[in-house]
């Protein structure tokens, strides 16, 4: 209500207030950033909600789809060319004074303050997958890559590095079922840590001549994303689905040594889970187990693990099955899957 009265960009599209963005964006600025960290934030209470049953949530809803439909007309009207020829939605807003700065060094950057629309697109599921507000962050995120991962995604837009940001996009990359994608932006980011195993928050790129850092050492976030991604490639949630293995690639499987997972917290309770090579190695079996939880709708699997192709499911129906994965409706609490050769 108040950003209807200031006058600002956003008012006029019937937005969050002008606010700090950001990840590169310095000072209140007309910005989509917080309208799409909030839409996220609506959805998840609003799913909270009706999984416990909470009354009195429509005043939640009914922002939520006003602010939504409120997005969609800003965004159509905001999104903005790239030289490469696709189309992008910039968090910064086409009237702000920074895009036509005389200095180039000082102007905006379309892949600055893209963190928020990261995060809006997974965890945040406000988008479908064929969204072009996907489709162009995704292409936008792989124009600007440099040393393996995107550059002047933040406070150091020249030259610049924001190393986790790469797990923001590598996390999109599993969720729009694309692990090789994000097996490369994860390693890329990987090998951006210090000595030590752990990440400044910015740094410079290689042989740059800027000298800047930004942020404390070492980075917790960086760390802790790095953890989360290693939960994710084997255990992913995505709103009440539970993705086993989703960012398992080939080359993975190459050491073929187990890996194990050891109560692991999810929505759907504890999982624990171990992936280990038949005794032919001509394979790999997979068994998990859940604790009591709510119960997933669905669990989907790999078609194929990579050269090997699922051939048994236990203690499980399939579903659903296509080229790159085979949806099971769980009898149990716990399961099992074999993928061998052919």
């Amino acid at each position: 209500d108040k950003a209807r009265n200031d006058g600002s960009a956003n008012g006029k599209y019937g937005l969050i207030p002008p606010g700090f963005g950001d990840g590169g964006l310095l000072g209140v600025r007309d910005e989509f950033t917080n309208t799409v960290w909030i839409l996220a934030g609506l959805k998840s209470v609003i799913q909270s909600a009706d999984l416990l049953g909470l009354p009195d949530h429509d005043p939640t809803r009914a922002f939520y789809a006003d602010l939504s439909q409120c997005l969609r007309v800003a965004a159509k009207a905001e999104m903005r060319k790239h030289p490469d020829g696709f189309s992008y939605l910039p968090m910064l807003l086409k009237s702000d004074p920074q895009w036509s700065e005389k200095n180039p060094v000082n102007r905006g950057k379309p892949q600055a303050a893209q963190w928020a629309l990261s995060h809006a697109i997974y965890p945040g599921l406000i988008f479908a997958k064929d969204d072009p507000i996907v489709q162009g962050h995704i292409a936008l995120m792989e124009s600007c890559i440099r040393q393996d991962i995107p550059a002047e995604t933040g406070w150091l837009s020249n030259d610049g590095l924001w190393p986790y940001a790469a797990v923001f996009v590598a996390h999109i990359y599993l969720w729009l079922g694309q692990a090789a994608k994000a097996r490369s932006m994860f390693i890329g980011f990987l090998n951006h840590a210090c000595p030590l195993y752990s990440w400044r928050e910015e740094q410079p790129l290689i042989n740059s001549l800027a000298s800047k850092y930004g942020g404390d050492m070492p980075h917790n976030w960086a760390s802790a994303m790095c953890i989360l991604y290693l939960r994710n490639m084997l255990a992913f949630e995505i709103e009440r689905e539970l993705h086993l293995l989703p960012g398992i690639t080939e080359a993975d499987l190459a050491t073929g040594e187990p890996v194990q997972l050891v109560g692991s917290p999810t929505k759907f309770g504890r999982l624990g889970l171990t992936l280990k090579p038949l005794a032919n190695k001509q394979g790999w079996q997979l068994d998990y187990q859940l604790s009591q939880g709510i119960a997933p709708e669905l669990v989907a699997l790999p078609a194929k693990l990579g050269r090997f192709k699922l051939d048994q499911v236990k203690t499980a129906d399939i579903t659903r099955r296509s080229s790159s994965q085979v949806c099971i409706a769980p009898k149990a609490n716990r399961g099992s899957a074999i993928w061998r050769g052919r």
